[in-house]
């Protein structure tokens, strides 16, 4: 099924980016999984300048043809069509819908994600035919501006099924919006679930003044403490699930990168701030989401209603 407008195709469905690339294709495939295991439509959203009638080359190119954009859309569509094709076999039953658009890939996903089930993107692209925009740079994009959950599928993606839920916990509203969402993911998984705090020493004190006002052993121990609170509110419900809990000293990129090697997902918030003074987390989810070995979810805080998203 083909649509020209996201209005009636994104509602509470999944949507993927796809512009033909490798990374694009991976992501339509978790994106299809994601949407059985949950019992949603599938939405392939391909956006690009090329497809936008007022676009310089393609206001040239109707110039001399103006059947060119007629054209374009027939060929784009020929292709997205037999890509589902190939999908039709290991996703029986499963109603997906194509969304063919012009404008900027970042902010008709961006757009979409006010009320998408979820938001899927590779987390890199390469340019396709007809100078699609590369999607390395859209998933930043996205994360950036989403008003809902964004799930980045890493080029060297290949999750452990058995492996935990990985949540990157801070105290910000994103990471505790973040741990609902994990914890909803790892108790439908049946698997468990790993909460890990990292923390560094602040870059701005330097190496010596540093150790002149941190004791290691005791922010470790508070930080244990809190990491205990933090999980509280998240885990309650949740009886059965299996919780892990790691508070790592240095970066939580390494961390994260690194238990994303056994793990079925990766779950942080887009943003935040560590909860002591001088330890800031600041946003790792770029880098995390370029090298993880799981795909990565990336939550942004909503307000009052973030876990139901």
């Amino acid at each position: 099924m083909s649509d020209t407008t996201t209005e009636s195709a994104t509602a509470r469905r999944v949507v993927v980016g796809y512009d033909t690339s490798g990374g694009a294709v991976r992501a339509v495939r978790v994106a299809a999984t994601v949407a059985v295991e949950r019992g949603l439509g599938l939405t392939i959203l391909m956006a690009a300048r090329d497809l936008d009638a007022t676009a310089t080359r393609t206001a040239r190119n109707l110039r001399a043809n103006p059947a060119y954009l007629d054209e374009l859309r027939a060929a784009v569509q020929a292709k997205i069509d037999a890509f589902i094709a190939t999908l039709a076999p290991d996703y029986p039953g499963l109603d997906v819908r194509t969304v063919l658009t012009g404008g900027n890939p970042a902010g008709v996903l961006s757009e979409a994600s006010k009320d998408a089930a979820l938001v899927v993107v590779g987390a890199r692209g390469n340019t396709a035919g007809h100078r699609t925009p590369m999607l390395g740079g859209v998933s930043t994009a996205v994360i950036a501006h989403s008003e809902g959950p964004v799930l980045v599928v890493p080029e060297t993606a290949s999750p452990n099924p058995q492996g935990p839920v990985v949540l990157g916990l801070q105290d910000a509203p994103d990471a505790r919006a973040a741990g609902e969402i994990a914890a909803r993911e790892a108790e439908i998984r049946g698997v468990p679930l790993v909460a890990i705090y990292a923390w560094d020493i602040s870059p701005e004190l330097g190496d010596l003044g540093a150790l002149a006002v941190l004791d290691p052993v005791k922010t470790q121990h508070d930080l244990e403490s809190m990491l205990t609170e933090l999980l509280a509110p998240i885990t309650a419900g949740h009886e059965n699930l299996v919780v892990e809990r790691r508070v790592v000293q240095g970066s939580a990129r390494s961390a994260l990168v690194e238990a994303s090697h056994s793990a079925v997902l990766i779950v942080l918030g887009s943003r935040g701030l560590g909860g002591f003074a001088g330890l800031m987390l600041g946003s790792i989810s770029r880098s995390v989401t370029r090298e993880a070995a799981c795909p990565v979810l990336v939550v942004r805080y909503r307000g009052h209603d973030a876990a139901e998203s």
